[in-house]
């Protein structure tokens, strides 16, 4: 009789226990309701207040994007002097010849070949659509932007005559950016060759993809900063075009010129 006892003393023990602990259950579970239906009420009269004006909801996505992790500060670093940029004789609108010093002296450049019928993705559209991004930084940038020019010499001077370039030149003169961008050429490649030799570039027709009535030149996509002294100190590929750094390195010239002043 004592053992029955024992054991249902036992049994009572244990529905104690379970009665305890479903009925903390229950009230960690009224609990979380209770918040969870606060929190609703709250976002919702916020969203109203927000609608309504008196309240402004700030999106952190929205916000702005900080300097790109890795990046130093502009001014902090160094360019090198890479090279001078070679002598050369090209044309701009017109026949009247031009020396090339006249658009890579004087202001800070940057300076990429091209040729108008160029449709590799990874080399003329790659180098416009950057020039077109650090354009439009500057704009927003006045103590940069009377500072820039942008220089497009042509590596076809048979197709690219300096009226055809002028159609580039004046539809980006229309869009209002005060940096003058330069579309240039040459007579010929008697006089184009020197200038790409001395800059390092490399040119072969590919009379393969050229078939059809088509003219595809092979080339590497170089970008090149030039200093107000007519010094390369940067050379951007399609693998390092980021105008971001672009534009800091721009800065970093534009600081080291006022320094020297």
């Amino acid at each position: 009789m004592q053992l029955s006892c024992r054991h249902c003393e036992e049994r009572s023990d244990e529905a104690i226990h379970a009665t305890a602990s479903n009925s903390a259950l229950d009230c960690f579970a009224a609990l979380a309701m209770t918040v969870r239906r606060a929190l609703y009420r709250a976002i919702l009269l916020l969203v109203v207040l927000a609608a309504a004006g008196f309240v402004e909801i700030q999106n952190p996505l929205a916000a702005e994007v900080p300097r790109a992790v890795g990046l130093p500060k502009p001014g902090t670093y160094p360019l090198d002097h890479i090279q001078k940029v070679p002598f050369g004789i090209v044309l701009e609108g017109n026949r009247f010849p031009h020396l090339l010093s006249h658009y890579t002296k004087g202001a800070i450049t940057l300076f990429s070949f091209f040729y108008s019928a160029c449709a590799d993705p990874n080399g003329c559209p790659l180098a416009f659509e950057a020039f077109e991004q650090v354009r439009a930084a500057l704009l927003t940038r006045a103590d940069l932007r009377s500072q820039v020019r942008f220089v497009f010499l042509s590596l076809d001077p048979i197709h690219d005559q300096p009226e055809k370039l002028r159609f580039f030149e004046k539809h980006y003169a229309q869009d209002g950016n005060p940096v003058p961008w330069h579309f240039l050429t040459t007579y010929s490649y008697l006089f184009l060759n020197p200038v790409i030799r001395d800059m390092g570039e490399d040119i072969a027709f590919d009379a393969e993809a050229s078939v059809g009535g088509g003219f595809v030149l092979n080339h590497i996509l170089k970008v090149y900063l030039i200093d107000r002294e007519g010094f390369v100190r940067e050379i951007y590929s399609n693998q390092s075009l980021d105008p971001e750094t672009i534009l800091g390195d721009i800065e970093t010239l534009s600081i080291e010129a006022a320094k020297t002043q």
